[in-house]
């Protein structure tokens, strides 16, 4: 599914010539101290409700709570909720329909105004107002209604028994609560000014945002759980591998977190800072388009699944980092169906799967049908250089067998933008795309890209993916608490992804970060993001 600066003159003339924006001076001895963090994307937006990209979730965990959050082993705990509603608390009913939150009394949202049960009943209401460009509305639209029994009293009624509703409301996007004093009064929220300039309830209120620079943070001195320990934040927007390099190396940033994998095995050692890996549900993909020829065609898809060896880009390319697993589900958690492998690299095989599809070779080398060229628009993220890699070796082994790639890559903003703005997933308009998803809860269903009925704009299903059997098994899954009945149909589930391949994991990622041997109390999560406990930095 992803820090500020200002060393000697002869570093600041190199950060110009880079295109870089002169940073904020950092502050000197005796003085408040900033963290400054760099960041491999820039935000589009900072409302959650609007959000599409991984890196808003992670910029909300700054300004935004949630009802819940995900401590470093991907536990569900307590945010404004006081706990974590459970069958022995009272706050899961006998029917498992019902889930009852009592929310912290003293937090304020940023401009002074107490947060309140009302506020968690807006966002339920514009998560599923059809008039708000959202990227889902899962598990949003298995709840019936949010009654609000008393200023700081959440009643969430299920149409159903609901397993992931437990993951409704937590602190990222389509989930992080947003102000009912200020957004009320909007038939929409698409456009609105707050989705740049955001009033939240978390520990850091936004001071300011220079659109390809940075953002400057400060900490809400309100904030319910006590004053976060570092007064200023300022993140930096690096979108260059060169230019994150240059940051790190300098000590111009504490921190980079989610590091191109690239950036990361060139760094090397940097003296003063510390290097890790972190486990993460975090899904590098194929995602093939379902959706329209030539694709449409199963034996097409599992022609490209033949047609290269994953193993070598595991090894090239990640270096041997991460895992892999073919399906949907991580290989480091139970969920996973052990009996499942990836596809052997057999060219030859993919070549009848392509003659047996009608595409026959030609003079040239590529294969046609009906006088149509078999090729393929491949979109991916541009500046990625680990993406990239990847884009070029996949597009050499499937030109062997016999299939024109053109690589057509954007900025993350582009790519993932809604369809009303032109993204190519949302919209339809690509073949391939390497892309990545970061399962943001602890639960194993994958609805919101599995499901017939998600496909954008009603949800992430971006292969555009019809199986009436697949969807009727997710919904099953979701339906019960009891965990070996889930286990059984999570596993026919990925028989069916592997079977069908409107996905293809090519490796679960270990989120690469770097940060500086100064900072103390960072927890990273397999779940959800790194700054989940911010709050809690601080330099030693």
């Amino acid at each position: 599914m992803s820090f500020v600066w200002s060393k000697a003159r002869i570093v600041v003339a190199c950060l110009l010539l880079l295109g870089v924006a002169a940073p904020m001076p950092r502050a000197a001895e005796g003085q408040e101290q900033t963290l400054h963090i760099g960041l491999t994307q820039e935000p589009a937006v900072l409302n959650p409700i609007v959000a599409t990209l991984a890196l808003e979730s992670d910029v909300a965990q700054f300004i935004f709570s949630g009802l819940t959050r995900y401590d470093e082993r991907g536990n569900r705990i307590p945010d404004l909720a006081q706990e974590i509603p459970t069958r022995a608390n009272g706050g899961i009913s006998a029917d498992n329909r019902t889930l009852t939150y009592h929310m912290v009394h003293n937090a304020f949202w940023h401009d002074g105004v107490p947060v309140t049960s009302e506020d968690v009943k807006f966002t339920f209401d514009a998560q599923m107002n059809p008039k708000n460009n959202v990227a889902t509305r899962t598990p949003y639209d298995e709840i019936a209604r949010v009654e609000t029994p008393d200023k700081y009293t959440v009643r969430i009624v299920l149409k159903r028994p609901w397993a992931p509703a437990l993951d409704a409301f937590s602190d990222r996007n389509a989930g992080a609560i947003i102000p009912a004093h200020l957004l009320a009064k909007y038939d929409d929220l698409n456009h609105v000014d707050f989705n740049g300039a955001p009033i939240g309830s978390g520990p850091y209120r936004l001071v300011s945002w220079q659109r390809g620079s940075q953002m400057i943070l400060e900490a809400d001195p309100r904030f319910y759980r006590g004053p976060a320990k570092i007064k200023h934040i300022v993140l930096r927007f690096l979108t260059a591998d060169n230019t994150m390099m240059i940051a790190l190396r300098t000590h111009e940033i504490d921190m980079a977190d989610t590091l191109n994998l690239s950036t990361y095995l060139n760094l090397g050692n940097v003296p003063g800072m510390l290097p890790a890996l972190n486990a993460k549900t975090f899904w590098e993909h194929l995602t093939f388009n379902t959706g329209r020829a030539p694709l449409d065609d199963r034996r097409v898809r599992l022609a490209l699944c033949y047609g290269f060896d994953v193993h070598e880009i595991f090894a090239k390319v990640a270096h041997g980092l991460g895992l892999l697993g073919p399906t949907s589900e991580n290989p480091a958690t139970p969920w996973f169906n052990r009996r499942l492998d990836y596809y052997p690299y057999d060219p030859a095989h993919a070549a009848r799967l392509l003659d047996e599809a009608g595409w026959k070779l030609g003079p040239d080398g590529i294969r046609a049908k009906d006088g149509k060229r078999l090729e393929l628009t491949f979109v991916s993220t541009a500046g990625n250089q680990t993406r990239e890699q990847t884009e070029i070796i996949l597009q050499q082994y499937w030109k062997a067998i016999g299939v024109d790639v053109t690589i057509k890559n954007g900025p993350a903003s582009m790519v993932f933008a809604l369809a009303a703005n032109g993204g190519p997933l949302y919209s339809g308009n690509y073949d391939v795309a390497l892309s990545a998803f970061v399962t943001a809860t602890p639960d194993p269903e994958q609805i919101n890209v599995n499901e017939e009925d998600r496909v954008p704009p009603n949800g992430n299903n971006f292969a555009f993916y019809r199986n009436h059997e697949i969807s009727e098994l997710e919904e099953r899954a979701a339906s019960t608490f009891d965990v070996p009945t889930r286990k059984r149909l999570y596993d026919r589930i990925q028989e069916i992804e592997l079977r069908d391949v409107p996905y293809y994991v090519i490796r679960w990622a270990a989120i690469t970060d770097m940060r500086s041997t100064n900072l103390e109390g960072v927890r990273p999560t397999i779940v959800g993001s790194t700054f989940w406990n911010v709050a809690d930095w601080q330099f030693k």
